[in-house]
């Protein structure tokens, strides 16, 4: 090799790792998103920001925006790496896509369960003789927590499919198990047994009603249950505090607590 051709692939070779050192960068940058939803998750599980600030806004808008933008450069990372350098950076930009990837395919995924699920908070077991909570739970459900009523209807600018509709009938449609449990079944020292057993923190209890809170072990945001002791019959209902839309949380709740009950 002669003294030029040796300086020549010197050069080439600073160029190609000038060049395409981007690849490890776009796998670095493609971590942000990840890192920015769990630090959100963490702010709002131990109380430091709100969950309408870490969820609502952090998880669901700026996360996906940042997964986007990586995904983005990530792909062009691939690209590059591909017909220029494989071996060297083509693992760091395949990396970078992956994790870019899976983000947003756990945004699309939830997008759809979203779409899917009727925009409602609640589930009760009787809505002729709406159950009730104690002057305290309500109390300590704080302001910002979604409204408590006898009769609630999703809105009409909500959801075209459920617009206008009563959550009696949306339960009925959604989660026909959640019903009556009838007949004499467990006293309260029973049924707060169960709800303990069920990750509940009982909030007060009754010779006719027992109430307690579920708390999500990831994002922190709370359910409240309240179950009625009748001498014919057990009703139960269960109300999210923050949550728009429960994606189904409440309806498996009271319905494995009814299957508890029936046991």
């Amino acid at each position: 090799m002669t003294h030029f051709d040796g300086e020549t692939a010197v050069d080439t070779g600073r160029s190609r790792k000038k060049g395409f050192g981007f690849a490890p960068i776009a796998f670095v940058i493609s971590l942000f998103a990840p890192l920015t939803y769990l630090t959100a998750m963490l702010a709002t599980r131990t109380g430091y920001i709100s969950y309408d600030l870490g969820f609502n806004t952090i998880a669901l808008n700026y996360v996906p925006k940042m997964a986007t933008m990586a995904m983005i450069l990530s792909a062009l990372s691939l690209l590059i790496s591909l017909f220029k350098a494989p071996k060297t950076y083509g693992p760091w930009a395949l990396g970078a896509v992956l994790v870019s990837g899976s983000v947003l395919a756990c945004y699309y995924a939830y997008e759809l369960r979203l779409k899917s699920s009727p925009p409602i908070h609640e589930v009760a077991t009787d809505w002729e003789r709406p159950v009730t909570f104690s002057t305290k739970l309500i109390e300590a459900r704080g302001p910002a927590a979604h409204v408590v009523e006898d009769a609630p209807y999703v809105g009409r600018n909500v959801a075209y499919e459920w617009a206008g509709q009563s959550l009696a009938a949306i339960n009925a449609q959604t989660c026909p198990l959640a019903s009556s449990v009838m007949g004499h079944t467990k006293d309260a020292e029973a049924v707060a047994r169960i709800l303990t057993e069920q990750g509940y923190v009982i909030f007060g209890k009754s010779d006719w009603r027992v109430e307690a809170t579920w708390e999500d072990p990831w994002w922190g945001n709370r359910s409240d249950i309240v179950v009625r002791l009748d001498p014919d019959k057990t009703d139960i209902r269960s109300v999210s505090r923050e949550e728009a839309v429960d994606l189904g949380g409440n309806c498996q709740r009271v319905t494995a607590l009814i299957a508890r009950l029936k046991s």
